[in-house]
């Protein structure tokens, strides 16, 4: 099995984002593939509609899938969300009582969108940002930036990032259809970390609130999450 060797980095990685991989994963570390992770918190799918508590897991491939199983509501009134996207394929279902579905969605604009997610997501698994993986790095005024191939399509995101090298938020535009005409177009989007812990040799976020960023006096944040638990898999 790899072990994360930071040595190795340099001259492949700029310093800001050196920093980053040595403050996520300790020297030593096997170099997960993939990671599952448990969450909790409370999602809103618009502006006007209400908050409401969720609980979720979410198996994550480096560079390459995710899959979210989500229970949502209050009460009798729960719903099941299943997200997944793998390749040129991404699918959303809704659905009342795990058996009536109430929406659900597919096709090219949700796989460009799903895979921004990806990358966004993929902060909960460091080693999906190795080079190792094609992930290109490059250090500006704005930030770090990285661009992580993902099934032929660079997705390009920039990290806003403490002294330590620990992650304060994600940056990226992303396609949705949250747009004054409803049509899909490049929105920008973020994920601030509020708090991070260590598990298993990767130091992650641990509480994260994600936003869209509809104009530019005018933000929809719209999840809140905290991570209960972590499995990091070779």
């Amino acid at each position: 099995m790899a072990r994360f060797e930071p040595d190795r980095l340099v001259g492949q990685v700029p310093p800001q984002g050196l920093r980053y991989l040595t403050h996520a994963i300790a020297a030593g570390t096997v170099v997960a593939q993939e990671v599952k992770v448990t969450y909790s918190g409370r999602v809103r799918l618009k502006p006007e509609r209400p908050w409401l508590p969720f609980q979720a897991t979410e198996l994550l491939r480096a560079g390459r899938s995710y899959r979210v199983s989500a229970r949502a509501g209050r009460g009798p009134l729960r719903a099941t969300i299943e997200d997944v996207y793998e390749g040129d394929r991404a699918q959303s279902r809704l659905r009342a009582f795990g058996v009536v579905t109430l929406r659900s969605q597919e096709g090219d604009d949700l796989v460009r969108s799903a895979r921004g997610r990806l990358v966004v997501d993929s902060t909960w698994l460091p080693s999906a940002f190795l080079p190792s993986l094609g992930v290109r790095w490059s250090d500006d005024d704005a930030g770090v930036r990285l661009s992580v191939p993902v099934y032929g399509e660079d997705v390009d995101a920039v990290l806003d990032l403490g002294p330590d090298g620990d992650l304060r938020a994600i940056r990226l535009m992303r396609w949705s259809n949250l747009t004054p005409d409803g049509r899909y177009a490049w929105v920008p989007y973020s994920a601030r970390v509020e708090a991070e812990r260590t598990f298993g040799g990767y130091t992650i976020p641990s509480a994260v609130t994600a936003a869209w960023h509809l104009s530019s006096d005018e933000g929809f944040d719209f999840f809140h999450a905290a991570v209960s638990d972590v499995q990091f898999r070779p």
